[in-house]
Protein backbone atom coordinates (compact mmCIF):
# COMPACT_ATOMS: atom_id res chain seq x y z
CA UNK A 1 0.00 0.00 0.00
CA UNK A 2 1.44 3.56 -0.92
CA UNK A 3 2.15 6.05 1.60
CA UNK A 4 -0.40 9.22 1.48
CA UNK A 5 1.42 11.65 0.15
CA UNK A 6 0.68 13.94 2.67
CA UNK A 7 2.36 12.18 5.22
CA UNK A 8 5.13 11.31 2.08
CA UNK A 9 6.43 15.31 2.52
CA UNK A 10 4.91 15.92 6.30
CA UNK A 11 7.91 18.21 7.25
CA UNK A 12 11.05 16.74 9.00
CA UNK A 13 12.62 19.87 10.10
CA UNK A 14 11.48 23.64 11.19
CA UNK A 15 13.05 24.86 8.05
CA UNK A 16 10.17 22.39 5.88
CA UNK A 17 7.47 23.42 7.95
CA UNK A 18 5.17 25.65 5.23
CA UNK A 19 2.72 28.74 5.54
CA UNK A 20 3.84 29.10 10.11
CA UNK A 21 7.44 31.25 9.29
CA UNK A 22 6.28 33.16 12.55
CA UNK A 23 5.46 30.05 14.87
CA UNK A 24 8.56 28.14 14.09
CA UNK A 25 10.76 30.83 14.01
CA UNK A 26 9.38 31.53 17.74
CA UNK A 27 10.06 27.86 18.73
CA UNK A 28 13.39 27.90 16.97
CA UNK A 29 14.36 31.00 19.27
CA UNK A 30 12.87 29.22 22.79
CA UNK A 31 15.28 25.93 21.75
CA UNK A 32 17.75 28.31 20.83
CA UNK A 33 18.05 29.90 24.12
CA UNK A 34 17.20 26.59 26.21
CA UNK A 35 13.52 28.82 27.32
CA UNK A 36 11.00 25.56 27.19
CA UNK A 37 8.17 25.10 28.93
CA UNK A 38 6.62 21.98 30.25
CA UNK A 39 3.09 23.14 28.44
CA UNK A 40 2.25 24.15 24.75
CA UNK A 41 -0.92 24.78 22.75
CA UNK A 42 -1.91 25.16 19.25
CA UNK A 43 -5.01 26.38 17.38
CA UNK A 44 -5.51 26.81 14.24
CA UNK A 45 -7.40 25.34 11.24
CA UNK A 46 -7.68 22.04 10.19
CA UNK A 47 -4.11 21.01 7.71
CA UNK A 48 -2.36 24.03 9.10
CA UNK A 49 0.65 22.09 10.55
CA UNK A 50 -0.28 22.01 14.31
CA UNK A 51 0.59 18.11 14.54
CA UNK A 52 3.39 18.28 12.30
CA UNK A 53 4.68 21.20 14.93
CA UNK A 54 3.91 19.35 17.65
CA UNK A 55 6.52 16.68 16.45
CA UNK A 56 8.90 18.92 15.11
CA UNK A 57 8.69 20.51 18.67
CA UNK A 58 8.75 16.95 20.66
CA UNK A 59 12.21 16.02 18.37
CA UNK A 60 14.15 18.51 19.26
CA UNK A 61 13.39 18.77 23.34
CA UNK A 62 14.59 15.28 23.07
CA UNK A 63 17.35 15.30 20.72
CA UNK A 64 20.65 14.68 22.60
CA UNK A 65 22.35 17.09 21.06
CA UNK A 66 21.04 19.82 19.40
CA UNK A 67 22.82 22.09 17.37
CA UNK A 68 23.29 26.22 18.05
CA UNK A 69 20.89 26.57 15.97
CA UNK A 70 17.86 25.14 18.30
CA UNK A 71 17.31 22.10 15.72
CA UNK A 72 17.54 18.40 16.39
CA UNK A 73 20.73 16.75 15.00
CA UNK A 74 18.99 14.17 12.91
CA UNK A 75 21.88 12.02 13.61
CA UNK A 76 21.88 10.16 17.57
CA UNK A 77 19.86 7.34 18.39
CA UNK A 78 16.56 8.92 19.53
CA UNK A 79 16.59 11.46 16.67
CA UNK A 80 16.83 8.37 14.68
CA UNK A 81 13.84 6.35 16.30
CA UNK A 82 11.96 9.38 16.30
CA UNK A 83 11.97 9.49 12.41
CA UNK A 84 10.67 5.76 12.23
CA UNK A 85 8.13 6.53 14.78
CA UNK A 86 9.45 3.77 17.11
CA UNK A 87 10.47 6.34 20.08
CA UNK A 88 8.46 5.22 22.99
CA UNK A 89 9.09 8.37 24.85
CA UNK A 90 7.13 10.30 22.14
CA UNK A 91 3.06 9.51 23.20
CA UNK A 92 0.22 10.67 20.91
CA UNK A 93 -3.05 10.89 22.45
CA UNK A 94 -6.65 10.93 20.30
CA UNK A 95 -8.06 13.12 22.85
CA UNK A 96 -11.47 12.24 20.30
CA UNK A 97 -11.19 8.41 21.34
CA UNK A 98 -9.86 9.01 25.21
CA UNK A 99 -12.06 11.65 26.12
CA UNK A 100 -13.17 10.62 29.42
CA UNK A 101 -11.84 11.42 33.34
CA UNK A 102 -10.44 7.31 33.26
CA UNK A 103 -8.51 7.99 30.23
CA UNK A 104 -6.41 10.73 31.78
CA UNK A 105 -6.31 9.17 35.53
CA UNK A 106 -4.54 6.15 33.17
CA UNK A 107 -2.00 8.84 31.55
CA UNK A 108 -1.32 10.60 34.71
CA UNK A 109 0.06 7.53 36.45
CA UNK A 110 2.17 6.82 33.29
CA UNK A 111 3.82 10.36 33.84
CA UNK A 112 5.34 9.34 36.62
CA UNK A 113 7.23 6.58 35.08
CA UNK A 114 10.84 7.97 33.97
CA UNK A 115 11.73 7.63 30.36
CA UNK A 116 12.95 4.51 28.58
CA UNK A 117 15.71 6.22 26.04
CA UNK A 118 15.05 10.23 26.02
CA UNK A 119 16.28 12.27 28.05
CA UNK A 120 12.32 13.37 28.28
CA UNK A 121 8.75 12.11 27.98
CA UNK A 122 6.55 14.02 25.21
CA UNK A 123 2.57 13.86 25.38
CA UNK A 124 1.12 15.15 22.02
CA UNK A 125 -2.64 15.64 22.90
CA UNK A 126 -4.53 15.81 19.65
CA UNK A 127 -8.19 18.00 19.04
CA UNK A 128 -7.98 18.80 23.31
CA UNK A 129 -11.17 20.41 22.97
CA UNK A 130 -13.17 17.35 22.87
CA UNK A 131 -12.15 16.34 26.62
CA UNK A 132 -14.83 16.48 29.23
CA UNK A 133 -15.15 18.78 31.81
CA UNK A 134 -13.69 16.40 34.16
CA UNK A 135 -11.33 15.26 32.37
CA UNK A 136 -10.07 18.43 31.65
CA UNK A 137 -10.15 18.65 35.73
CA UNK A 138 -7.85 15.70 35.76
CA UNK A 139 -5.45 16.74 33.29
CA UNK A 140 -5.39 20.55 35.18
CA UNK A 141 -3.38 18.56 37.99
CA UNK A 142 -1.04 17.33 35.83
CA UNK A 143 -0.27 20.52 34.05
CA UNK A 144 -0.20 22.55 37.23
CA UNK A 145 2.99 20.31 39.39
CA UNK A 146 4.33 18.09 36.12
CA UNK A 147 7.38 16.31 36.69
CA UNK A 148 10.64 17.40 35.50
CA UNK A 149 10.65 15.04 32.20
CA UNK A 150 7.28 15.53 31.04
CA UNK A 151 6.29 18.01 28.44
CA UNK A 152 2.79 18.21 27.02
CA UNK A 153 1.90 19.74 23.21
CA UNK A 154 -1.66 20.06 22.89
CA UNK A 155 -3.43 20.51 19.78
CA UNK A 156 -6.94 22.07 18.97
CA UNK A 157 -9.40 23.51 16.09
CA UNK A 158 -11.90 24.97 18.52
CA UNK A 159 -9.35 27.19 21.31
CA UNK A 160 -12.80 28.50 22.12
CA UNK A 161 -13.62 25.21 24.14
CA UNK A 162 -10.54 24.92 25.98
CA UNK A 163 -11.12 26.03 29.95
CA UNK A 164 -9.33 29.14 30.88
CA UNK A 165 -7.69 27.47 34.03
CA UNK A 166 -6.51 24.93 30.88
CA UNK A 167 -4.98 27.79 28.86
CA UNK A 168 -3.66 29.46 31.64
CA UNK A 169 -0.63 27.05 32.33
CA UNK A 170 0.32 26.61 28.50
CA UNK A 171 1.87 28.76 26.23
CA UNK A 172 -0.10 29.38 23.17
CA UNK A 173 0.92 29.55 19.39
CA UNK A 174 -2.02 30.45 16.87
CA UNK A 175 -1.49 28.70 13.66
CA UNK A 176 -3.03 30.74 10.30
CA UNK A 177 -4.61 29.32 7.17
CA UNK A 178 -1.73 28.74 4.85
CA UNK A 179 -2.48 31.26 1.68
CA UNK A 180 -3.22 30.15 -1.97
CA UNK A 181 -0.33 30.93 -3.36
CA UNK A 182 1.99 29.27 -0.84
CA UNK A 183 -0.29 25.87 -1.50
CA UNK A 184 0.55 26.09 -5.15
CA UNK A 185 4.36 26.77 -4.64
CA UNK A 186 3.94 23.29 -2.58
CA UNK A 187 2.20 21.47 -4.62
CA UNK A 188 4.33 22.23 -7.59
CA UNK A 189 6.97 21.23 -5.61
CA UNK A 190 5.59 17.57 -4.83
CA UNK A 191 4.50 17.43 -8.83
CA UNK A 192 7.79 17.62 -9.52
CA UNK A 193 9.10 14.92 -6.97
CA UNK A 194 6.39 12.67 -7.93
CA UNK A 195 7.20 13.77 -11.92
CA UNK A 196 3.62 14.57 -12.58
CA UNK A 197 2.41 17.12 -15.44
CA UNK A 198 0.36 19.52 -13.56
CA UNK A 199 -1.05 22.75 -15.25
CA UNK A 200 -0.66 25.92 -12.55
CA UNK A 201 -4.57 26.97 -12.82
CA UNK A 202 -5.29 23.57 -11.69
CA UNK A 203 -3.33 23.51 -8.85
CA UNK A 204 -5.01 26.94 -8.16
CA UNK A 205 -8.48 25.54 -8.48
CA UNK A 206 -7.21 22.76 -5.41
CA UNK A 207 -5.71 25.35 -3.33
CA UNK A 208 -8.97 27.51 -3.44
CA UNK A 209 -10.81 24.77 -2.76
CA UNK A 210 -8.83 23.41 0.01
CA UNK A 211 -9.74 26.86 2.07
CA UNK A 212 -6.33 27.04 3.44
CA UNK A 213 -6.01 23.72 4.61
CA UNK A 214 -2.28 22.44 3.26
CA UNK A 215 -3.33 18.75 4.01
CA UNK A 216 -6.16 18.40 2.05
CA UNK A 217 -4.89 20.62 -0.89
CA UNK A 218 -2.51 17.79 -0.84
CA UNK A 219 -5.43 14.74 -0.45
CA UNK A 220 -7.05 16.77 -3.29
CA UNK A 221 -3.78 16.22 -5.37
CA UNK A 222 -3.15 12.74 -4.73
CA UNK A 223 -6.71 11.83 -6.22
CA UNK A 224 -5.64 13.28 -9.85
CA UNK A 225 -1.90 11.72 -9.90
CA UNK A 226 -3.38 9.10 -12.20
CA UNK A 227 -3.14 11.18 -14.83
CA UNK A 228 -1.99 14.97 -16.70
CA UNK A 229 -3.56 17.39 -14.54
CA UNK A 230 -5.56 20.10 -16.13
CA UNK A 231 -8.29 22.88 -14.97
CA UNK A 232 -10.43 20.78 -16.64
CA UNK A 233 -10.39 18.01 -15.41
CA UNK A 234 -10.44 19.60 -11.84
CA UNK A 235 -13.37 21.26 -12.01
CA UNK A 236 -15.20 17.91 -13.18
CA UNK A 237 -14.28 15.46 -10.42
CA UNK A 238 -14.69 18.51 -8.28
CA UNK A 239 -17.88 19.84 -9.55
CA UNK A 240 -16.17 23.31 -9.83
CA UNK A 241 -17.95 23.81 -13.40
CA UNK A 242 -20.14 26.33 -11.98
CA UNK A 243 -16.97 28.78 -11.44
CA UNK A 244 -17.33 28.88 -15.51
CA UNK A 245 -20.72 30.36 -15.16
CA UNK A 246 -19.76 32.62 -12.40
CA UNK A 247 -17.36 34.10 -14.62
CA UNK A 248 -20.04 34.34 -17.18
CA UNK A 249 -22.19 36.05 -14.69
CA UNK A 250 -19.87 38.92 -13.92
CA UNK A 251 -19.35 39.50 -17.54
CA UNK A 252 -22.80 39.89 -17.70
CA UNK A 253 -23.71 42.03 -15.35
CA UNK A 254 -20.68 44.36 -15.85
CA UNK A 255 -21.85 44.80 -19.21
CA UNK A 256 -25.43 45.55 -18.13
CA UNK A 257 -26.17 42.53 -20.25
CA UNK A 258 -29.28 41.61 -18.43
CA UNK A 259 -30.51 39.21 -20.35
CA UNK A 260 -27.51 37.16 -20.65
CA UNK A 261 -27.23 37.38 -16.94
CA UNK A 262 -30.52 35.89 -16.45
CA UNK A 263 -30.04 32.99 -19.21
CA UNK A 264 -26.91 32.23 -16.88
CA UNK A 265 -28.52 31.75 -14.08
CA UNK A 266 -31.51 29.66 -15.63
CA UNK A 267 -28.96 27.63 -17.25
CA UNK A 268 -26.78 27.13 -13.68
CA UNK A 269 -30.50 25.98 -12.34
CA UNK A 270 -31.36 23.89 -15.38
CA UNK A 271 -28.02 21.72 -15.10
CA UNK A 272 -28.91 21.03 -11.21
CA UNK A 273 -25.77 23.07 -9.80
CA UNK A 274 -26.57 24.03 -5.92
CA UNK A 275 -28.08 27.36 -6.21
CA UNK A 276 -26.36 28.24 -2.70
CA UNK A 277 -22.99 27.03 -3.29
CA UNK A 278 -23.10 28.88 -6.96
CA UNK A 279 -24.01 31.86 -4.96
CA UNK A 280 -21.33 31.76 -2.23
CA UNK A 281 -18.50 30.78 -5.78
CA UNK A 282 -19.70 33.77 -6.92
CA UNK A 283 -19.53 35.79 -3.80
CA UNK A 284 -15.97 34.55 -3.66
CA UNK A 285 -15.76 35.74 -7.04
CA UNK A 286 -16.58 39.63 -6.25
CA UNK A 287 -14.28 39.75 -3.11
CA UNK A 288 -11.73 38.41 -5.03
CA UNK A 289 -12.47 41.10 -8.19
CA UNK A 290 -13.00 44.11 -5.40
CA UNK A 291 -9.60 43.15 -3.65
CA UNK A 292 -7.85 43.21 -7.24
CA UNK A 293 -9.86 46.98 -7.64
CA UNK A 294 -8.95 48.57 -4.15
CA UNK A 295 -4.75 47.22 -5.10
CA UNK A 296 -4.89 48.38 -8.64
CA UNK A 297 -6.89 51.89 -6.93
CA UNK A 298 -9.38 51.26 -9.32
CA UNK A 299 -11.83 53.96 -7.64
CA UNK A 300 -14.66 54.04 -10.00
CA UNK A 301 -15.25 50.28 -9.80
CA UNK A 302 -15.03 49.79 -6.33
CA UNK A 303 -18.71 51.12 -5.40
CA UNK A 304 -19.99 49.04 -8.13
CA UNK A 305 -18.77 45.42 -6.69
CA UNK A 306 -19.47 46.87 -3.48
CA UNK A 307 -23.39 46.97 -4.27
CA UNK A 308 -23.12 43.88 -6.27
CA UNK A 309 -21.68 41.53 -3.30
CA UNK A 310 -24.42 43.49 -1.00
CA UNK A 311 -27.15 41.95 -3.57
CA UNK A 312 -26.04 38.74 -3.64
CA UNK A 313 -24.96 38.49 -0.43
CA UNK A 314 -28.95 38.96 0.51
CA UNK A 315 -29.84 36.71 -2.11
CA UNK A 316 -28.12 33.74 -0.72
CA UNK A 317 -29.65 34.70 2.91
CA UNK A 318 -33.12 34.64 0.82
CA UNK A 319 -32.02 31.00 -1.34
CA UNK A 320 -32.95 28.76 1.63
CA UNK A 321 -36.55 29.78 2.36
CA UNK A 322 -37.71 30.88 -1.47
CA UNK A 323 -40.82 29.53 -2.51
CA UNK A 324 -39.27 29.94 -6.15
CA UNK A 325 -35.57 28.69 -6.30
CA UNK A 326 -34.10 31.22 -8.28
CA UNK A 327 -35.90 34.14 -7.76
CA UNK A 328 -33.66 35.72 -5.20
CA UNK A 329 -30.42 35.24 -8.14
CA UNK A 330 -32.86 36.82 -10.51
CA UNK A 331 -33.95 39.79 -8.30
CA UNK A 332 -30.33 40.43 -7.49
CA UNK A 333 -28.82 40.31 -11.08
CA UNK A 334 -31.72 42.53 -12.03
CA UNK A 335 -31.11 45.13 -9.63
CA UNK A 336 -27.36 45.03 -10.03
CA UNK A 337 -27.71 45.55 -14.00
CA UNK A 338 -30.44 47.97 -13.21
CA UNK A 339 -27.38 50.00 -10.88
CA UNK A 340 -25.67 50.79 -14.02
CA UNK A 341 -28.01 53.10 -15.42
CA UNK A 342 -27.08 56.45 -14.40
CA UNK A 343 -30.58 58.20 -13.44
CA UNK A 344 -31.11 61.49 -15.08
CA UNK A 345 -30.13 64.69 -13.62
CA UNK A 346 -33.25 66.46 -11.95
CA UNK A 347 -33.74 70.28 -12.46
CA UNK A 348 -34.07 71.89 -9.43
CA UNK A 349 -37.42 73.77 -9.13
CA UNK A 350 -37.34 77.71 -9.54
CA UNK A 351 -37.58 79.80 -6.45
CA UNK A 352 -41.44 80.77 -6.22
CA UNK A 353 -41.53 84.24 -5.10
CA UNK A 354 -44.35 85.10 -2.21
CA UNK A 355 -47.74 86.28 -4.36
CA UNK A 356 -47.82 89.82 -3.16
CA UNK A 357 -44.26 90.63 -4.69
CA UNK A 358 -45.50 89.76 -7.87
CA UNK A 359 -47.98 91.23 -10.53
CA UNK A 360 -48.49 87.99 -12.12
CA UNK A 361 -47.55 84.43 -12.26
CA UNK A 362 -44.16 84.16 -14.51
CA UNK A 363 -43.58 81.74 -17.33
CA UNK A 364 -41.50 78.71 -16.30
CA UNK A 365 -38.55 77.96 -18.44
CA UNK A 366 -38.66 74.53 -20.31
CA UNK A 367 -36.18 71.74 -18.55
CA UNK A 368 -33.12 72.03 -20.45
CA UNK A 369 -31.20 68.61 -21.14
CA UNK A 370 -27.37 68.70 -20.05
CA UNK A 371 -24.83 69.77 -22.60
CA UNK A 372 -23.72 67.73 -24.61
CA UNK A 373 -26.48 64.53 -24.68
CA UNK A 374 -28.03 65.76 -28.40
CA UNK A 375 -28.40 62.95 -30.58
CA UNK A 376 -26.37 64.04 -33.99
CA UNK A 377 -24.10 66.02 -35.29
CA UNK A 378 -23.50 68.00 -31.89
CA UNK A 379 -23.03 65.03 -29.85
CA UNK A 380 -20.41 63.25 -32.89
CA UNK A 381 -18.36 66.24 -32.97
CA UNK A 382 -17.06 65.95 -29.07
CA UNK A 383 -16.65 62.24 -29.38
CA UNK A 384 -12.98 62.84 -30.41
CA UNK A 385 -12.62 64.48 -27.24
CA UNK A 386 -14.61 61.73 -24.94
CA UNK A 387 -12.04 59.48 -26.76
CA UNK A 388 -9.03 61.37 -25.45
CA UNK A 389 -10.46 61.25 -21.94
CA UNK A 390 -10.77 57.78 -21.99
CA UNK A 391 -7.76 56.71 -19.17
CA UNK A 392 -6.60 53.67 -20.85
CA UNK A 393 -4.46 53.79 -23.95
CA UNK A 394 -5.38 50.30 -25.12
CA UNK A 395 -8.88 51.00 -24.54
CA UNK A 396 -9.03 54.45 -26.17
CA UNK A 397 -7.32 52.51 -29.07
CA UNK A 398 -10.53 50.09 -29.25
CA UNK A 399 -13.37 52.57 -28.35
CA UNK A 400 -12.28 54.89 -31.21
CA UNK A 401 -13.33 52.63 -33.61
CA UNK A 402 -17.11 52.29 -32.63
CA UNK A 403 -19.62 54.04 -34.34
CA UNK A 404 -22.29 55.74 -32.35
CA UNK A 405 -25.76 53.57 -33.07
CA UNK A 406 -28.23 54.99 -30.92
CA UNK A 407 -29.25 57.00 -27.83
CA UNK A 408 -31.53 57.07 -25.60
CA UNK A 409 -32.01 59.96 -22.25
CA UNK A 410 -28.44 59.36 -20.66
CA UNK A 411 -27.59 55.76 -22.66
CA UNK A 412 -25.61 55.66 -25.42
CA UNK A 413 -24.86 52.39 -27.71
CA UNK A 414 -21.67 52.32 -30.03
CA UNK A 415 -21.41 49.58 -32.78
CA UNK A 416 -18.50 47.43 -34.15
CA UNK A 417 -17.68 45.68 -36.90
CA UNK A 418 -14.32 44.32 -35.50
CA UNK A 419 -14.70 41.40 -32.58
CA UNK A 420 -11.14 41.96 -31.42
CA UNK A 421 -11.89 45.64 -30.95
CA UNK A 422 -15.38 44.83 -29.24
CA UNK A 423 -14.13 42.46 -26.33
CA UNK A 424 -11.49 45.07 -25.58
CA UNK A 425 -14.47 47.81 -24.86
CA UNK A 426 -16.88 45.43 -23.47
CA UNK A 427 -16.38 44.23 -20.17
CA UNK A 428 -16.12 46.34 -16.47
CA UNK A 429 -12.96 47.94 -16.70
CA UNK A 430 -13.03 48.75 -20.03
CA UNK A 431 -16.56 50.34 -19.44
CA UNK A 432 -15.86 52.64 -16.26
CA UNK A 433 -13.04 53.90 -18.31
CA UNK A 434 -15.23 54.86 -21.20
CA UNK A 435 -18.07 56.10 -18.79
CA UNK A 436 -15.73 58.34 -16.71
CA UNK A 437 -14.32 59.92 -19.95
CA UNK A 438 -18.25 60.76 -20.69
CA UNK A 439 -19.29 62.25 -17.43
CA UNK A 440 -15.25 64.50 -17.56
CA UNK A 441 -16.21 65.84 -20.71
CA UNK A 442 -20.00 66.21 -20.62
CA UNK A 443 -20.26 66.67 -16.73
CA UNK A 444 -23.13 64.32 -16.23
CA UNK A 445 -23.73 60.32 -15.61
CA UNK A 446 -23.87 58.20 -18.80
CA UNK A 447 -24.33 54.35 -19.43
CA UNK A 448 -22.42 53.22 -22.71
CA UNK A 449 -23.11 49.87 -23.85
CA UNK A 450 -21.41 47.85 -26.93
CA UNK A 451 -22.76 46.04 -29.68
CA UNK A 452 -20.92 43.35 -32.50
CA UNK A 453 -22.73 44.50 -36.01
CA UNK A 454 -21.76 42.56 -38.85
CA UNK A 455 -18.47 41.37 -38.26
CA UNK A 456 -15.84 41.11 -41.18
CA UNK A 457 -14.46 37.46 -41.71
CA UNK A 458 -10.83 36.75 -41.54
CA UNK A 459 -9.09 36.32 -44.96
CA UNK A 460 -8.80 32.21 -45.45
CA UNK A 461 -4.82 31.55 -45.16
CA UNK A 462 -3.41 28.96 -47.04
CA UNK A 463 -1.50 26.04 -45.31
CA UNK A 464 2.12 27.38 -46.24
CA UNK A 465 0.40 30.79 -45.17
CA UNK A 466 -0.90 29.37 -41.45
CA UNK A 467 2.57 28.26 -40.70
CA UNK A 468 4.06 31.45 -41.01
CA UNK A 469 5.96 30.90 -44.06
CA UNK A 470 6.13 32.99 -47.51
CA UNK A 471 4.66 31.80 -50.67
CA UNK A 472 7.26 31.31 -53.60
CA UNK A 473 5.72 32.98 -56.51
CA UNK A 474 8.15 33.23 -58.86
CA UNK A 475 9.64 30.77 -60.41
CA UNK A 476 13.41 29.95 -59.29
CA UNK A 477 15.71 29.79 -62.64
Amino acid sequence: MGLALYRKYRPQTFEHLVGQNAVSKTLLNALKQNRLVHAYIFSGPRGTGKTSTARLLAKAIQCESRTEDGLPCTQCEVCVLNAKNELIDLVEVDAASNRGIEDIRDLREKIRLMPSRAKAKVYIIDEVHMLTKEAFNALLKSLEEPPAHIYFILATTEIHKIPETILSRCQRYDFRRITEQIIVDHLERIAKLEKLDAERHALELLARAADGSLRDAISLFQQFTSEALTAEIVRERLGLEHEVACDELYGAIGSADRLKALEIVERVHREGFDLNQFTASFLSLLRHKLHEAVLADKNPVVPKILSWIELFDDAWLKLKRSSIAQLPLEIAVIRSTEQNVAAAPVQAAPQVAPVAARPAAPVPEPVKRPEGLQMGDSLKKRLPEIVAAVASPSVRQSFQTGQLKSEEGNKFVFSYTSTFHFEKVNHLDAIVFIEEAFKKVLGTEAQVTHELDNPKPLPELTEVESLGWEVQTETLS
